[in-house]
């Protein structure tokens, strides 16, 4: 009886074994036969500045228009020393689904020394903006408010130093205002005033 038993049990192991590796090969064939497709759909990225889109890969001028806080001496359409001005520019991220680090980098007087115009202040009652160089803004346009153009309005005075120069009306490059306009998402990292 001993014996017999014995080769009941080896009996019934060595189909617990086959039935255990039958089932493991077709659970295994099973799952490779499962496929899965995943779609990320991306964020918009979409920005215009003064209604001019500025996604492309390419930088473009952009045209700015400017009103003058006391032209009572000059013509109208016309800058000359002691004249302070205000650039309106106005980011429009409305199709972008994400949050926005941007910042302006003006090219004036004190980076380019044959300008006229000096950037005095940058302002905006629709964000907070932080002076992170000499002549450089930066503000943050978060997810909620990307659904709202925003402006930041420019200050620049043509400050007369008492030197004599010849002021060149035939000299475009010298009363041109440029600004580096930069943006990227916007991660939450800290951004550090410029302490100068």
């Amino acid at each position: 009886m001993k014996n017999g038993t014995r080769k009941i049990l080896i009996l019934l192991l060595l189909v617990l074994c086959f039935g255990y590796i039958i089932v493991r090969a077709a659970q295994a064939a099973y799952e490779s036969m499962l496929t899965t497709k995943v779609n990320n759909k991306l964020a918009g990225w979409v920005i215009k500045v003064n209604n001019n889109l500025i996604t492309q890969t390419e930088s473009s001028s952009i045209d700015l228009n400017y009103t003058t806080n006391n032209n009572s001496s000059f013509r109208s359409g016309k800058v000359g020393p002691g004249n302070t001005l205000t650039y309106p520019v106005t980011i429009d991220a409305t199709g972008t689904e994400v949050a926005i680090k941007f910042s302006l980098q003006v090219n004036d007087k004190t980076v380019i020394p044959e300008k006229y115009l000096t950037l005095t202040g940058a302002s905006s009652t629709d964000i907070t903006l932080i002076r992170t160089g000499a002549t450089e803004y930066t503000g943050v346009i978060n997810k909620t408010q990307t659904g709202t153009p925003i402006t930041v309005n420019l200050d620049f005075e043509w400050i007369d130093d008492g030197s004599l120069v010849e002021y060149k009306d035939d000299d475009p490059d010298a009363s041109k205002v440029e600004i580096d306009f930069n943006a990227i998402q916007y991660r939450g990292e800290t951004i550090t005033a410029y302490n100068g």
